[in-house]
């Protein structure tokens, strides 16, 4: 790229930024590493503490009977053009083996998981009007992430794969608009659309549950992830999207 390109690209990319609302919505985590660890818990048969900084220790996440894999999973994801809502004020979390070595912006940091210390790399955008990496224009317009494709979990996960409790001990894994959405700011967002299952991106779902396992060993938290994969895999196999929820794990 010539040092005209580049300075007509820096230029349009400052033109979006600003054209991009201040971030001013209240997340629930902050720290995407309590936030991801709450989501494994929902995974798990065990309890999930965690302390940072100063912070007292707490239980993250909620007790777990069963886990339940929903029909929505099957559904195909659409990134609409221009929508940047995953991009809001919290840290950016790597563990170790998603990034071999520090990078400019990231810097080591140390929280407590069950009492055993481990480190993350982490930027923090929580008093930025908008994430420092939101400059890199996508293909069908607008503004994209530019640590895409390996963007940190907290970010790729959600609304692609979520683990939620609807009701008290049964966890679902799905996909669904953001909760709140109509209160998040940009739109449009994200759509969900019932297709074939050959239209499908499952193997974005398998990866993003790779790297929910390797953040579980990293952490040590047992979990049924290797069961949810394994179900899925079914469903490819066989061809056929389910009508109603598949039992993945029981207490």
């Amino acid at each position: 790229m010539t040092d005209s390109s580049k300075l007509k690209r820096q230029q349009e990319v400052t033109k979006l930024r600003k054209q991009e609302l201040s971030r001013t919505n209240s997340v629930g985590h902050a720290d995407s590493v309590e936030k991801v660890l709450g989501q494994i818990s929902m995974l798990s048969p065990d309890e999930v503490r965690y302390q940072s900084g100063r912070r007292k220790e707490r239980l993250v996440g909620a007790d777990v009977e069963r886990v339940v894999l929903s029909p929505t999973v099957f559904r195909k994801f659409v990134c609409v053009a221009g929508c940047t809502a995953c991009c809001q004020k919290f840290t950016l979390d790597y563990i170790p083996s998603e990034m071999l070595e520090e990078e400019d912006g990231f810097d080591w940091r140390f929280v407590n998981v069950n009492g055993r210390r481990r480190g993350v790399l982490t930027n923090d955008q929580n008093q930025n009007p908008l994430c420092d990496f939101l400059t890199a224009i996508r293909p069908d317009g607008g503004l994209g992430c530019s640590r895409w494709p390996r963007p940190p979990l907290a970010c790729i996960s959600a609304p692609q794969l979520q683990f939620i409790q609807m009701r008290p001990g049964t966890t679902y894994v799905l996909k669904k608009p953001f909760g709140r959405a109509w209160a998040m700011k940009p739109t449009p967002q994200c759509e969900f659309l019932n297709v074939d299952l050959s239209e499908v991106d499952l193997q974005t779902n398998l990866a993003i549950l790779d790297r929910f396992h390797a953040w579980a060993k990293y952490f040590r938290i047992k979990t049924c992830i290797p069961q949810l994969q394994k179900e899925i895999g079914k469903v490819l196999r066989a061809g056929v999207i389910p009508t109603e929820g598949i039992e993945v794990w029981h207490r």
